[in-house]
C-alpha cells in the first residue's frame, strides 16, 4: 500500500463509501477502502477500489495502518454513532501524525443543530479539524433522496407516501450520486481546501409535494400521510435495530416534524458544473426502472 496519491475512503461498506468509491474510480482516481468485514471486498473492488485496508474504526491500530502513505482521506462515519465526535478527532489526529495532504469530512446539513445529536456531534468534529491545523474540506449534505428506496414497495403498494414527521416540513432532498460526484471532484481537483459546502438539493419539498410527484412520474395516485411516530419505533424494534439508534432518530424526526431541513443547491451545481438532480428525474431513473 503505496501509492503516493492514493485517496483513503473510510466507512467504505456504506452506501454513501460505495458510491464515493465507484465516483473516484470514474475519475481515474486510486482508492483504498477501509472495511471491517474481509467478505465485502470483491464488491468494492468491482465498484473500482484498488487496495481493501480491513480494521475497525473504533479499535485496534488498523485505522492508523490504512492511514499511512495516503495522499487524502474522505472521513464517512456510519450513521448515528455516538462516537462520531471522538472517531473525528482520532482521523484528524492520524492524518497530522502521517502528513496527509487533506481531510475531507462528510459532514450534515446544519450541523449547528444542537438538539439533534449526530448533528451536534458532526458540529464537534468541524471544529477539532477546522482547529486543528490539518487542511481540510468540509462537506455537508442534505437528507438523501435515496430514503425512498427503503419505502418504495410500501409506497407503491398502499398508494401512501409515509415519513415520520409532519406532511408539510419541507427537505432540499439531495441525490446521493451527486453528492458522491461532487465530493470526487473535490478529492480530485485543487482550489478546494479550507473550504466547507453546503449540499443540498434544488427544491424544497414537503411529503405533499414528493407524494405529488411521484403520482406524475408512475400514473399512480399517492398521498401524503404523516407516519405515527409510535408506528416508526415498533417498526424499528421489530427490525432489530439498536435502542440508542432508535432514540436518536425519534428526536431527529421530532426536529423534522417542526422544522423540516432545507438547505441550497447553488454551492452542488457550482462544483458538478450542471443542474443537480431534481426529484422527478430520481424517481424516473433510479426508483421506477429499477
Amino acid at each position: 500500500m503505496s501509492n503516493s496519491n492514493c485517496i483513503l475512503v473510510t466507512g467504505a461498506s456504506g452506501r454513501t463509501g460505495r458510491a464515493v468509491i465507484a465516483a473516484l474510480a470514474n475519475r481515474g482516481a486510486y482508492v483504498r477502502a477501509f472495511i471491517r468485514r474481509e467478505e465485502v471486498s470483491e464488491e468494492l473492488q468491482a465498484l473500482g477500489a484498488n487496495e481493501i485496508a480491513l480494521g475497525d474504526l473504533f479499535e485496534g491500530d488498523g485505522l492508523e495502518q490504512a492511514v499511512k502513505g495516503v495522499d487524502q482521506v474522505i472521513h464517512i462515519c456510519p450513521p448515528m454513532n455516538p462516537g462520531e465526535a471522538e472517531l473525528g478527532k482520532k482521523v484528524t489526529d492520524l492524518c497530522l501524525a502521517h502528513n496527509v495532504r487533506r481531510l475531507v469530512e462528510y459532514s450534515v446539513l446544519h450541523p449547528i443543530l444542537s438538539d439533534v445529536r449526530h448533528h451536534h456531534l458532526k458540529l464537534q468534529a468541524e471544529e477539532y479539524l477546522i482547529n486543528s491545523g490539518q487542511i481540510y474540506t468540509i462537506l455537508q449534505p442534505g437528507r438523501y433522496m435515496q430514503h425512498h428506496a427503503m419505502i418504495w414497495k410500501e409506497i407503491m403498494a398502499t398508494g401512501k407516501h409515509s415519513m415520520p414527521f409532519s406532511i408539510d416540513a419541507k427537505f432540499n432532498i439531495v441525490a446521493l450520486a451527486d453528492l458522491a460526484e461532487a465530493a470526487a471532484i473535490i478529492l480530485t481537483e485543487d482550489g478546494h481546501e479550507a473550504a466547507t459546502y453546503q449540499l443540498a438539493g434544488p427544491h424544497s419539498l414537503s411529503q405533499v409535494d414528493m407524494a405529488r410527484i411521484i403520482s406524475e412520474v408512475t400514473g399512480k395516485a399517492i398521498i401524503a400521510e404523516a407516519k405515527p411516530i409510535d408506528t416508526y419505533r415498533s417498526g424499528a424494534e421489530k427490525a432489530g435495530m439498536p435502542a440508542g439508534r432508535i432514540e436518536q432518530l425519534c428526536i431527529m424526526n421530532g426536529h423534522y416534524d417542526k422544522l423540516g431541513l432545507v438547505g441550497n443547491s447553488n454551492v452542488l451545481e457550482w462544483i458538478l458544473g450542471r443542474p443537480a438532480t431534481d426529484f422527478a428525474t430520481y424517481v424516473k431513473n433510479d426508483l421506477l426502472n429499477n
